[in-house]
């Protein structure tokens, strides 16, 4: 049976950008194609809605939607925007309990998407440009001061909202902005206190008119160590924002019910496949639910996924959907789990040039090299070789999720073998003994490159790249001692005993014997 046999797999790989939703026919798209799941419909229903409503009598607020790449916030953004836009739209979302409730926000509003790039420009003049440009296609003239001759923008915002509803009665003014922490990351201290006072007041401007703010981050905007110097200002923005954050849980929704859906049928063959393993891995026993929703992925690559700190640590999505496209169309192993574990990612990692321009990651992926050629060439045991293999690139990645690269934190045999689902066909069919096996891979590992760059934590058993590890003094030693006769070893025996006891210079007890006299306080 192949993969796609298994899997209904539509793949994704562009990346959407928010002034696509501008278009009815994209929109239209990409309203149907957004995957709603229970935590997202919740946050959908319970805080976005509110905000976003003016009927009912409420204090609004402004609205940031926090995701990395590649974890569906312009999406999510696009479709938000979209339904405000056109009430027929709903009728697309793939959520009840949306649906149910988007009544309150669906056709309710004038809607100006933006997207901040590359520029020098302030926030409040490149906001208010964007403002004034599209509000002149929708009939209203509204120009905004210069900076330096205004006290504050809500008077400036009440005056607008009031010529917009004598235009537009029944709707509101929603501007929606993505991208917006990587502009915010260029400012200078100054110019980010202005900006920040800005952001404020859009999100202020929200409970007393009919206009609506929503921001794009890719992470936690006030948690952000960029920002420390201005705590107190950020807290004043958080006051007057909501943030809803996109979760793993929402991502491996979306990756389960849209890249990777399946029918009941499929589900009880994916079933029938993984319980020969359970033998093997108690935790697919207790999580099988999850991983036949996500077969053939091994869930504890989206786990992994979402602790990777470096810069690129993005486009989950994409990154799957190309890796899933390679094996569509080959059998599933009836011998093997035949799922894909987040050793997989090291290939992309190490064939992004845009990761050795920093440092931490270039140090690890160079390391790394070395001992995985050591491995290829020299490695002892044919049999376990891609297994070894395998560990090397996990081990690597998991370097890449301790914060620290220099840490002593790493991952056990134990852990290895159930995160990367390691199958070996052995002479005996349980956990204990395929665990055994990867440990003597481990030892063998570490023989075959002199431990070089690789260590073992004794106190909790984790393996770990260590990167200043260049030289093992206790491998050298330990192959030197192999080398040596009997007599060879007494006599350095008695050369440390003699520097122990501090007998270096002394004469012997009796002479021709390695006696010496020694008082014992």
């Amino acid at each position: 049976m192949l993969y796609k046999d298994l899997v209904n797999f539509e793949e994704i790989i562009q990346v959407i950008q928010l002034k696509e939703a501008d278009d009815r026919e994209k929109a239209k798209n990409l309203v149907k194609t957004y995957v709603i799941s229970d935590g997202m419909a919740e946050k959908i229903t319970k805080l976005i809605f509110p905000n976003l409503q003016f009927e009912k009598h409420s204090n609004s607020k402004g609205l940031l939607i926090v995701g990395n790449y590649g974890t569906g916030k312009s999406h999510l953004m696009s479709v938000l925007s979209s339904i405000a836009e056109d009430k027929l739209f709903i009728d697309l979302l793939n959520s009840d309990n949306v649906k149910k409730e988007s009544s309150y926000v669906g056709g309710k509003f004038k809607v100006i998407r933006g997207e901040i790039g590359s520029t020098k420009r302030d926030f409040r003049d490149t906001i208010c440009d964007i403002l004034t440009q599209k509000l002149k296609e929708i009939g209203i003239d509204f120009e905004f001061p210069p900076y330096e001759k205004i006290t504050g923008h809500k008077e400036l915002f009440i005056e607008l909202m009031g010529i917009f509803n004598k235009k537009y009665p029944d709707e509101g003014l929603l501007l929606i902005i993505d991208e917006l922490l990587d502009y915010l990351k260029t400012r200078t201290d100054q110019p980010l206190m202005l900006d920040l006072n800005f952001l404020r007041e859009l999100g202020e401007i929200s409970a007393i008119t009919r206009f609506r703010f929503i921001g794009g981050v890719q992470e936690a905007l006030f948690d952000n160590p960029r920002f420390s110097f201005a705590a107190d200002s950020l807290r004043r923005v958080k006051d007057r924002f909501e943030q809803v954050r996109i979760v793993r849980e929402d991502i491996e929704y979306v990756i389960s019910e849209r890249l990777l859906r399946k029918t009941d049928e499929q589900k009880r063959e994916i079933e029938n496949h993984l319980k020969q393993f359970c033998i093997y891995y108690p935790s697919l026993q207790s999580r099988m639910n999850r991983f036949i929703s996500l077969f053939p992925v091994h869930p504890s690559f989206i786990d992994t996924f979402e602790k990777i700190y470096i810069a690129e640590k993005r486009e989950i999505l994409k990154t799957l959907s190309l890796e899933l496209k390679n094996v569509m169309d080959k059998e599933v192993p009836h011998a093997e789990p035949g799922l894909i574990s987040y050793d997989t990612y090291w290939k992309y990692i190490k064939d992004n040039p845009s990761f050795r321009s920093i440092q931490d990651i270039k140090e690890v992926i160079d390391k790394s090299d070395v001992l995985y050629k050591k491995i290829e060439q020299s490695f002892s045991k044919p049999l376990y070789k891609p297994s070894a293999l395998r560990i090397i690139e996990g081990i690597s990645i998991h370097r890449l999720t301790t914060g620290d690269i220099y840490s002593k934190l790493g991952i056990t045999s134990e852990e290895l073998k159930d995160e990367l689902f390691i199958f070996l066909k052995l002479p005996q069919c349980d956990a204990h003994f395929l665990n055994n096996t990867i440990n003597v891979i481990l030892k063998e590992i570490l023989s075959t490159v002199n431990r070089q760059f690789i260590s073992q934590n004794e106190e909790n058993g984790q393996y770990y790249l260590d990167l200043k590890k260049d030289t093992d003094f206790d491998a050298i030693i330990e192959e030197k001692s192999q080398t040596l006769d009997d007599n060879t070893l007494n006599r350095y025996y008695y050369e440390i005993l003699k520097h122990l006891t501090e007998k270096v210079n002394s004469s012997t007890y009796i002479t021709g014997f390695n006696i010496w006299e020694h008082e014992v306080e």
